[in-house]
Parts: structure tokens; sequence; C-alpha cells
């Protein structure tokens, strides 16, 4: 049942939205379907396809039966648990040479001129109330509260070579 639920959160908290800017249109966002972020959040450096260090999670994290107390949030758009990861060519699932991988969004960023990647983890308020809604609507059958969640975002972030921006949430 815990491996049900890891991956009932993890499919669940990949929520993709995208935008892409060119020379006289713009899509208009509307941030409120993703879950806060912004102001507190930690940010990734900009580089192309750059990492976040380790992350150290508040809680441990079942995915595919697999128990992790350690998350990198890559700038390719992917979050990985054994290492930085800096691909920007998608492989076919399931996995890549046995790494666990959750991919929202796995393209060539590059976030040196625009945009933002960012994390931050939640074990009270508002957001794990969100969560437990999101997932008892989805999964009606789970009885789920959360107790933590994870989100990372890539905000207005340009593919390489910059060309557009996009906004994930993951």
């Amino acid at each position: 049942m815990r491996f049900l639920i890891s991956l009932c959160v993890s499919l669940l908290l990949l929520i993709t939205e995208q935008s892409t800017l060119h020379m006289t249109t713009t899509r208009q966002i509307h941030p409120a379907v993703f879950y806060p972020f912004g102001p507190g959040d930690t940010e990734n450096g900009r580089s192309d396809d750059g990492s976040s260090s380790v992350i150290y999670l508040l809680q441990q994290f079942i995915f595919f039966g697999q128990s992790y107390s350690q998350i990198y949030v890559n700038n390719n758009g992917h979050l990985t648990f054994d290492g930085p990861f800096y691909s920007w060519t998608p492989y076919q699932f399931p996995g890549y040479g046995g790494r666990d991988l959750i991919s929202p969004f796995w393209t060539d960023i590059d976030n040196r001129a625009n945009g933002v990647i960012s994390y931050r983890q939640y074990t009270s308020g508002s957001v794990l109330t969100e969560a437990t809604q999101d997932i008892n609507q989805s999964f009606p059958y789970l009885s789920f509260s959360a107790t933590w969640v994870f989100v990372a975002t890539w905000d207005r972030v340009a593919y390489f070579p910059p060309s557009g921006t996009v906004r994930i949430s993951a």
C-alpha cells in the first residue's frame, strides 16, 4: 500500500503547464493551478544542464519500492535520487540504467538568461491540505493524508538554445 501511495503522490504532484513565448504573442499562465512557489523557495543556480546540490528530505520517500532520503532537482526537468543527472536527451522508460527518475518535463533547458528553477518541502499548512484533496479526489478509495510534500518548479525557463519559456511544477 505504501508503494501505491508513493506512486500516486509522484504522479499527481507532477502538474505540468507550458507557455511558449514568440516574438509577438504570449499565452497567459494561470499560476493558481500550481502548488505555491516563489519567495522562500531554494533556487538552483543559473546554468545549462545544471542541478541542485543534494537535498535531504524531511521525510523518507518511497518510489517504486525503494526508500529515499535525498533528492536532486536537475535543471533539465527531472528529479533523481542517487546524484545529479545532466542528460538533456530523454531515454525510453522504464528507467535509464536502473536509475530511478521522476521526469515531469525532460528536455534541454537553459536558465542562464532567464527563468528560475526552485524547490521547497512542506510538512504543515495549506499545501498538505491541497495535496491530500488532490490525491483523494483522483483516488477516492485510498483515504490518503499527506504529511509531507516536495514541490519543484521550473518557472519561465528557456529551451536550449533559448527561444521561448516554459513553466513546470512537480
